[in-house]
C-alpha cells in the first residue's frame, strides 16, 4: 500500500474586479523605495494601505479560512518594488501560519513569479524540488509561512510590485499579543 504522508498545499487566486480594486491600493503604497518592510514592522505598526488591501483581498481571504481551523486575521503586511535587477533571496516567514503574495505591477511577459523550495528533499536524487507558479497582475498565492521561497531577480526595465502579507489564527495572534504586552 503506498499513500502520502506529508503534503504542502498553496492556494492561488485571482482577485475578482482586479481592475476596480487595484487603484485604491496602488493610491496608498509607497513609492521610491525598494520595500517598507522595516518601516512598520520595527515597531509593530499598521501600514496606511491594510484596509485597501483587506478590502481588496477580503473575498479570497474569506474562502482560505474555510480551510483554516479557527478565524483568522491579517498580522503585519508590506510592499517590495523591485527594479532591474533586484531579488529577494531565499527566506521564509516562521514556523506558524500563512503568507500570502499579491501581484501588484506584474508582466508575466518580462517578471517571474515568487519561486518556492520544497521543505524535503526529491528521495531519489537528493535534488531540492523547487515550484513557480504561473500568475499574473492581481493574482494572490497564499502558502504555509515555513515554506522557503524567493523573490527572482527582476531583469525586466518594468518595475515588478507585490504587496505580502501574513496570516495567523486569531486565537494564535492573541496568545502572541499577549505574550508582547507582558
Amino acid at each position: 500500500m503506498e499513500f502520502p504522508i506529508f503534503q504542502v498545499n498553496l492556494k492561488h487566486y485571482s482577485i475578482r474586479n482586479w481592475e476596480e480594486k487595484k487603484k485604491p491600493l496602488l493610491d496608498k503604497i509607497p513609492t521610491g523605495e525598494y520595500t517598507d518592510f522595516m518601516s512598520y514592522q520595527r515597531d509593530q505598526a499598521v501600514p496606511p494601505y491594510l484596509d485597501e488591501l483587506s478590502d481588496c483581498v477580503k473575498e479570497e481571504v474569506a474562502d482560505f479560512q474555510q480551510s483554516y481551523p479557527c478565524p483568522v486575521v491579517i498580522t503585519n503586511a508590506w510592499t517590495e518594488t523591485a527594479r532591474q535587477y533586484d531579488y529577494h533571496n531565499v527566506h521564509q516567514h516562521g514556523a506558524t501560519g500563512f503568507s500570502a503574495v499579491l501581484y501588484l505591477k506584474f508582466d508575466p511577459a518580462c517578471h517571474e513569479a515568487t519561486k518556492f523550495y520544497s521543505p524535503f528533499n526529491d528521495p531519489a536524487t537528493g535534488d531540492l524540488l523547487e515550484y513557480q507558479p504561473f500568475v499574473k497582475e492581481g493574482d494572490l498565492v497564499i502558502f504555509p509561512s515555513y515554506l522557503l521561497h524567493e523573490g527572482p531577480m527582476n531583469k525586466s526595465t518594468k518595475e515588478r510590485t507585490i504587496v505580502s502579507f501574513n496570516i495567523m489564527g486569531q486565537n494564535s495572534y492573541d496568545a502572541y499579543n499577549a505574550g508582547l504586552q507582558r
